[in-house]
């Protein structure tokens, strides 16, 4: 293997494991694509188009990870010795240019998808690159934690859109009522990944790493995710009675709401290791498992066509 592909695929296993974001954005992709054509009233058909338009999601995900990279390397270098940068595996010029290469070939995957397509991945794009330079408003926004997460984490709604566009062939700004809260959703279940991965029981915590659980404390850090996952039960209950998905899809649905609640309980009566440690855990698998039960919901009610 040549030097250049066993680099990256290191790095690509130590901080972008490809099987599992694969998983995640099938299901992710799933569940935004049959929520947009039904909202338009649009048979579920597969096809390249499909493929391609995941992929492109794929693709954004590994560069916005390149991205966070290059702007931790220097605190990696005091905090995250180990990360690929920090120790030299991977240069940030080369990450620049890896970067700067997934971003052609997502725009050249929407160009071949359709126009609506092209036009939405390159906002997305746009919006990715200003959230690289931190909006421009780094030092001021870099010690506002959750701020800077909030704003981050927007960039989903963006690929939300792109994702309604790849499969309806429509313009994003003409979404109907219903997928606009699906939009919603998806800045929800990532701020729930969010919150959850960097919250701490007391005896984790660590002086130089920054935390919500640090920042918020216990109570405050475990309420935040239980808002977020409120909001997103909702909204899931809201698609089930418009498109009629039915009891399974229902019961699911608070089965993953009363999971997080009881995590984010435990977490904020104990903050200890161990239900800190469930609670990341929860929080983690939050945004497959939403994913996996509004495409069953679908699938299940409705069905797909395969077009070959």
């Amino acid at each position: 293997m040549p030097d250049l592909l066993k680099r990256w695929w290191i790095f690509s296993k130590e901080r972008f494991s490809l099987l599992r974001h694969a998983v995640l954005i099938l299901f992710y992709f799933s569940a935004n694509a049959l929520v947009a054509l039904n909202s338009e009233s649009l048979k579920a058909i597969a096809s390249y188009k499909e493929v391609l338009g995941a992929l492109t999601v794929l693709l954004i995900f590994f560069h916005l990870r390149i991205f966070d990279e290059i702007k931790d390397y220097k605190n990696d270098l005091i905090v995250h010795k180990d990360r690929p940068l920090a120790r030299g595996l991977i240069k940030v010029r080369e990450a620049k240019l890896a970067a700067g290469f997934l971003i052609v070939l997502e725009l050249c995957l929407a160009f071949f998808i359709n126009q609506a397509a092209f036009i939405a991945v390159l906002c997305t794009v746009l919006y990715s690159l200003v959230m690289y330079k931190e909006f421009f408003i780094g030092n001021w926004l870099r010690p506002k934690m959750a701020t800077y997460a909030l704003a981050h984490t927007l960039v989903s709604c963006w690929m939300s859109v792109y994702i309604y566009s790849a499969v309806t062939g429509f313009n994003f700004w003409r979404i109907s009522k219903a997928y606009g809260l699906f939009v919603l959703v998806n800045w929800m279940i990532f701020n729930i990944f969010e919150f959850g991965r960097k919250t701490f029981g007391r005896e984790e915590e660590e002086e130089l790493v920054e935390s919500y659980s640090k920042r918020l404390g216990a109570i405050r850090a475990a309420f935040n995710v239980v808002f977020m996952a409120t909001v997103a039960m909702y909204i899931a209950v809201r698609i089930g009675d418009i498109y009629s998905l039915g009891t399974f899809y229902i019961v699911s649905v608070y089965l993953l709401y009363g999971l997080t609640l009881l995590a984010g309980s435990l977490y904020a009566v104990h903050n200890d290791k161990s239900s800190a440690k469930i609670f990341r855990g929860v929080c983690s698998i939050f945004i497959l498992f939403y994913n996996v039960i509004i495409t069953l919901g679908f699938l299940l009610s409705r069905g797909i066509i395969w077009q070959y």
